[in-house]
């Protein structure tokens, strides 16, 4: 048995259960189904692309020929703001990724967005499997990366943000990113060559991270600071 195919028989340990109401509803769609299915296999990965990775891997459950469709998407989406509500999710969520981005074979990723809030409340940080996932998104020369990562340790306190790490700070595949809530940490050297969009928002930053952003990043064109934390 192939990874993809032990991973596919593992998959409902690991995602979000479809609700009898969904199952039905994807039953009595099944002629639909079978005309998309008649689509270019191109055109299906497209499609696929624009959805989040969550809803893309459920489409292996439709037939055999849907399969691995979701293993050749170049863009990795989370749009829903994950974290705060259930914990269960969270875990579901990180082990599904985890083991999806080793299965994706396309070359390169066009657009990675992770939309992350977690609660502190079991002393368990998710900070080194973000780590991981942006180590593997520049091994696939990430273009669009957009990130919004925290914890919530208190309701009373700050949020305690996420740093940049330094694989991320010296990309040359990046063209455009957009950060949120996260920290550049005092010695990161900033060194994208690539980069033509720069949106940092209610970031924690440095004078010295400016500078280095003007010196080192020769092709921007836009450069967007809005509620800078300075420290």
């Amino acid at each position: 048995m192939s990874n993809q195919d032990q991973f596919s028989s593992n998959s409902e340990s690991l995602l979000i259960e479809n609700s009898p109401q969904e199952k039905e509803k994807i039953e009595t769609e099944c002629e639909d189904i079978y005309r998309i299915s008649q689509l270019p296999d191109a055109l299906i990965v497209q499609i696929l692309s624009r959805l989040s990775i969550t809803y893309e891997f459920r489409t292996t459950i439709l037939s055999k020929h849907w399969q691995y469709f979701w293993t050749c998407v170049d863009n990795i989406i989370y749009e829903e703001e994950y974290g705060r509500s259930d914990n269960l999710i969270v875990h579901k969520i990180i082990s599904l990724t985890d083991n999806v981005l080793p299965l994706l074979s396309c070359s390169s990723i066009k657009k990675l967005n992770l939309n992350f809030v977690f609660i502190y409340d079991d002393g368990l940080s998710y900070f080194p499997k973000i780590d991981k996932w942006l180590e593997f998104a520049m091994k696939k020369k990430v273009e669009d990366l957009r990130m919004n990562i925290r914890y919530t340790v208190d309701p009373t306190e700050h949020d305690q943000p996420y740093s940049l790490p330094e694989v991320l700070c010296s990309s040359s595949s990046i063209l455009k990113l957009n950060c949120e809530k996260c920290r550049i940490l005092e010695d990161c050297i900033l060194n994208w060559t690539s980069m033509k969009s720069l949106t940092l928002e209610d970031l924690f930053l440095l004078d010295e991270h400016i500078k280095k952003i003007m010196l080192n990043c020769p092709q921007l064109e836009s450069l967007k600071l809005h509620d800078i934390l300075w420290f």
